[in-house]
């Protein structure tokens, strides 16, 4: 089959016609592992392709690189396909360089720490500052991708501090990206790093005028604080998460009070210290049917999470307004 297979792709990436060479790219991943000798032939091809002067032809290539790099042997990925990533990375295209990021997720999976760090690290610290916002966006937006295929070493003592300025960037779509992506690498990030650049970027931007940052903010701070442990939790997240109780919009609130269930199951009952209390009766009565749902649900949740005494004393009085 591949007698017939391999020369069929080598001939459409010779193509007249750029639609034809284009078409090629998704073709060589599929096809290279089984192609015996003629491995070779299709690997320079592909290069050649790489460097073509029509842009789509160079971002179809861009799309494919990293599948078609886990396909390689380690040596020819080292010596041939990086140093065309790494150009390709540079491409005046923002849309190529965006390809280019993407196909670095599995790309840097099938590379050891160590080179990583010699050979792809800089250019994906380069694009999380690059000067278009879409590269910055998918840096954003994939960067929980990025710290489990660079692991927590590199991710701690590079990775993260590039993050931590996209929450502020100066383009919205990239802040929310940032900011709906912290939950998912808190995994791949120390409680220490946590502590001292997460923690005090979202303490000074979580106010930010935008619903959907003030939203993922909430969601954020909730995961957050079943890592940094009780005591953080109660001097500098549930203090944010009162606040954003009393936002304007509805979302946010809903954010908040289902993030306060993970809030309780870090520090009991002190959540119900008696600002909250009072908060909480008092959405009891608010304009949004939703909000009023998620209030009483909450209330429920921390009925039978605490003690009979505590919900008796605290929170009966609240729910039995509900009926």
């Amino acid at each position: 089959m591949m007698n017939v297979f391999c020369p069929i792709v080598i001939k459409l990436a010779q193509s007249e016609w750029f639609t034809g060479r284009i078409s090629s790219c998704q073709l060589f991943y599929p096809c290279y592992h089984r192609a015996g000798q003629q491995k070779e032939r299709l690997r320079k091809k592909f290069i050649e392709l790489c460097n073509e002067d029509t842009p789509m032809i160079r971002r179809a290539c861009a799309a494919r690189l990293g599948d078609f790099s886990t396909k390689l042997e380690k040596q020819h990925v080292l010596q041939e396909i990086l140093p065309i990533f790494r150009t390709l990375s540079q491409d005046e295209q923002d849309a190529i360089r965006v390809m280019c990021l993407e196909s670095l997720i599995p790309m840097a999976k099938s590379l050891s720490k160590e080179e990583n760090q010699i050979h792809t690290l800089g250019t994906l610290l380069a694009a999380g500052e690059d000067k278009s916002w879409k590269v910055r966006l998918c840096f954003a937006k994939n960067f929980s991708k990025f710290a489990e295929s660079f692991g927590k070493e590199i991710t701690d003592n590079n990775l993260i501090q590039t993050f931590s300025l996209l929450l502020n960037d100066s383009e919205a779509e990239v802040k929310h990206a940032a900011i709906n992506n912290i939950s998912e690498c808190l995994t791949n990030i120390s409680q220490e790093k946590i502590a001292q650049l997460l923690l005090p970027t979202l303490q000074n931007s979580y106010a930010d005028g935008s619903t959907q940052y003030r939203g993922g903010a909430a969601t954020a701070l909730s995961d957050i604080c079943c890592v940094v442990g009780g005591e953080s939790t109660k001097m500098k997240i549930l203090p944010i998460l009162l606040e954003l109780l009393k936002d304007d919009n509805a979302d946010v609130k809903l954010k908040v009070v289902e993030g306060l269930k993970k809030v309780a199951d870090v520090i009991g009952p002190e959540v119900l210290q008696q600002a909250l209390l009072v908060q909480l009766s008092g959405m009891t009565k608010d304009g949004q049917w939703r909000v009023r749902m998620a209030v009483f649900e909450l209330i429920a949740f921390l009925g039978n999470k605490f003690e009979k005494d505590v919900f008796v004393g605290q929170l009966q009085s609240i729910f039995l307004s509900y009926l």
